[in-house]
């Protein structure tokens, strides 16, 4: 996400704390300043971008702003992405009520507590936490109100300036009733393995053994895509990964190499190509698929790395491939 920052900032200021309540500007990624006029900002208000959020009495305009006179308030529909300020420690209700296309909010471990409704209407697709502190932040209130498949990248920021990566998938999930007519009784009905995966924390941390204990769970429910994804996440970035679950998550991508290949031709990722090529992974079958695909996306930059893989493969186990 670009770093400029959002021209027109509307704020209130609440016992020594400021307090977002809206942002005029001229398209829908934002990114908030940590501090306004040398005062940290610490919140976020309640419908600060839903439309139904209030104006302030508080406006910081940026250097740039009076370049921007077609300013306006985004709110709604037109939020795409959100870079909060650092030292946010909360998040009103409501907050983002009915941002549908907002795809992308990077914060950082200082939030924990998200008000009620957040997210209403939200079909978030990604969330990026910065860690600082330890290992606590907001993911899990995140993840539990978007029914929908959340991708999750966090990063851990340690000593000497190094930063260890995580990236966890979580799978969507939605709950039906169903009547069961004789006995005039609503049975709740469970969707897809998500519900699980957000279960997979303790006192606001991720608990990564109890997330990569569930891959059954994920190969049971849902489409093979989806757990192909999951396992390269903690394989290429393996944040507290055990021997065990590492070795699970290879065998699941042996046995499905033909579906990986196309996967990776799907998703032109290069990174997972040479991951794969790293561990030895690559069968004739799997190359075949990746290829084949890849060839009819007119992808021809990974064709290229493709076939390249191919001619790495024992001559024995090289085929012939029909373009």
């Amino acid at each position: 996400m670009g770093g400029q920052q959002c021209p027109e900032i509307h704020y209130k200021k609440d016992g020594g704390r400021v307090v977002l309540t809206g942002c005029y500007g001229i398209d829908g990624k934002l990114y908030i300043p940590d501090e306004i006029e040398g005062q940290t900002v610490d919140g976020i208000g309640p419908y600060a971008f839903s439309e139904a959020g209030t104006e302030a009495d508080n406006v910081y305009l940026s250097p740039e702003a009076g370049y921007l006179s077609n300013r306006h308030r985004i709110c709604a529909e037109e939020v795409e992405e959100i870079r909060l300020p650092g030292q946010v420690r909360e998040i009103g209700r409501y907050a983002f009520y009915r941002c549908r296309n907002l795809k992308k909010l990077i914060l950082s471990d200082s939030l924990l507590d998200i008000g009620g409704g957040a997210f209403t209407g939200c079909r978030l697709r990604e969330v990026e936490i910065h860690f600082y502190r330890g290992e606590k932040s907001a993911l899990k209130s995140v993840v539990d109100e978007i029914r929908y498949a959340v991708h999750a990248v966090l990063y851990h920021h340690v000593a000497d300036n190094k930063v260890q990566m995580a990236r966890l998938l979580f799978p969507e999930h939605y709950e039906e009733a169903v009547e069961n007519t004789p006995a005039r009784l609503l049975v709740t009905h469970h969707h897809g393995s998500g519900g699980y995966y957000r279960q997979c924390f303790y006192s606001h941390e991720v608990d990564y053994k109890k997330y990569d204990e569930l891959l059954p769970y994920a190969v049971a429910e849902e489409k093979e895509e989806t757990v192909i994804e999951l396992a390269f996440g903690r394989l290429m970035y393996p944040y507290r990964l055990s021997e065990t679950a590492k070795a699970a998550y290879m065998s699941y991508l042996g046995e499905h190499m033909e579906a990986v290949g196309r996967y990776v031709a799907e998703h032109e990722a290069f990174d997972e190509t040479r991951f794969l090529s790293k561990e030895g992974c690559w069968s004739s079958g799997a190359l075949e698929e990746a290829v084949t695909k890849a060839s009819q996306l007119r992808r021809t930059e990974l064709v290229g790395v493709l076939m390249n893989e191919r001619q790495k493969l024992p001559a024995g186990k090289r085929k012939r491939f029909e373009l």
